[in-house]
């Protein structure tokens, strides 16, 4: 297109030389030969006017292209220096997370260093009975002692799941010990060991904080799945190990949404004051509570609310046995209130009513029927040890040993 415009304004050029060529001979102002000549001259003046046109409007264009880079290399710099200060606030932050982290893993440590000692330096006061009961009973909390200090801690977990479609929407983990041969000690056995040797406080604390710890490697892919966590009435009431347990989970609050530490029943009716107070500061961090093994439903729902507890787990014959015995249930009398009313009763609460210990078919169609939302027990399936301590890449399941 610029080629035949060209082209063009060559032709007009050549047109306006020969007219006036034409011209000056047609008018007898000058001879044929001069007349050809100022023709000439014309074109050539011509051709020098456009050439310096074009030169001008070439540098003009040049001009305003070297004002646009200009003004592109000043935006690019201003977004250089914005990505540099960026990077720099993006260093600083991870130095920051990782002198965080850091502290937190010294305190970790120096915690575990801490509980390990005192149950490796616990007092032994075992009964002097009989000579082979003393010493069944010796072996008994050296083999606890020294599966805690070699962290031979297993967690177990069993599913908690949706009513009717039975899908997974949490877990409850149980921690077990190993001996030194591979062999699970009965939670039974080593729990009365450690009780005989006063070291309970001492084993409860260990095992929740290791708990703890195995359930934030389970969480830290970003699952949106809970996982319930036991805690005892002594963890809760021991003031030597509460507060740097405290100050643990504090640094880790973003496990909120994803652990759920459950009491008893019992536990929470004969907690004291310092176990209320200390349960009140985790629910500051946004933890959640759960009451277990209930036995009596006539509970004060208020009650658990202001302590926040979120969870009830009643076990399914119970509830089932307490409905056909027209008990009274969360402060209502049996005939004031429809039974598939009751589960609605403690979500009024902000509180979810779990059936467990489910064990058969039938059990899960009565509990249907009083629409409560979730179910545990063998029926849905057994605890199973985690395999590797990860969660299945695939889906938000945990990843079982066979």
């Amino acid at each position: 297109m610029a080629k035949a415009t060209d082209i063009l304004i060559l032709l007009t050029y050549i047109m306006v030389a020969v007219v006036a060529a034409l011209g000056f001979d047609y008018l007898g102002l000058m001879s044929t030969a001069s007349a050809w000549m100022m023709g000439a001259i014309v074109f050539i003046v011509a051709g020098m006017a456009h050439s310096a046109a074009a030169r001008a409007q070439e540098r003009s264009a040049m001009e305003t292209e070297i004002q646009h880079l200009k003004a592109a290399n000043l935006a690019l710099a201003e977004e250089f220096e914005v990505a540099q200060r960026r990077i720099d606030e993006i260093t600083d932050e991870l130095r920051a997370e990782s002198v965080e982290r850091d502290n937190a893993l010294v305190h970790e440590v120096k915690v575990l260093e801490d509980l390990v000692r005192r149950v490796g330096e616990g007092p032994d006061l075992m009964p002097a009975a009989s000579a082979a009961a003393s010493t069944m009973t010796s072996v008994d909390i050296d083999t606890v002692r020294e599966a805690l200090q070699e962290n031979r801690v297993d967690l177990y977990v069993q599913p908690v799941v949706t009513l009717p479609q039975r899908r997974v929407a949490f877990y409850e983990s149980f921690t077990r010990l190993r001996d030194a041969t591979g062999r699970i000690l009965a939670p039974g056995a080593f729990i009365k060991a450690a009780e005989r040797a006063g070291l309970m406080t001492e084993v409860d604390n260990l095992l929740l904080f290791r708990c703890v710890q195995i359930v934030r490697k389970l969480t830290g892919q970003d699952r949106k799945i809970a996982i319930f966590c036991n805690i005892s009435l002594n963890s809760l009431s021991d003031e030597t190990f509460f507060p740097t347990f405290l100050d643990f989970i504090r640094q880790h609050n973003d496990l909120s949404g994803s652990l759920i530490f459950e009491i008893s029943q019992r536990a929470f009716e004969e907690r004291d004051a310092v176990a209320a107070r200390n349960m009140a500061r985790m629910a500051d961090f946004g933890f959640r509570f759960s009451v277990d093994r209930a036995v009596d439903l006539d509970m004060d729902l208020d009650e658990m609310q202001r302590a926040g507890i979120r969870f009830v787990k009643v076990g399914g014959a119970r509830l089932l046995e307490a409905i056909d015995g027209y008990e009274r249930i969360a402060g209502v009398d049996a005939g004031d209130i429809a039974h598939q009313d009751i589960a609605s009763l403690f979500a009024r609460r902000g509180i979810e009513l779990i059936a467990d210990r489910v064990e058969e078919e039938g059990t899960v169609v009565e509990v249907l029927e009083l629409d409560v939302a979730y179910g545990q027990g063998h029926l849905f399936g057994e605890p199973r040890q985690v395999n590797e301590e990860m969660l299945s890449p695939a889906d938000d399941t945990i990843a079982l040993a066979g």
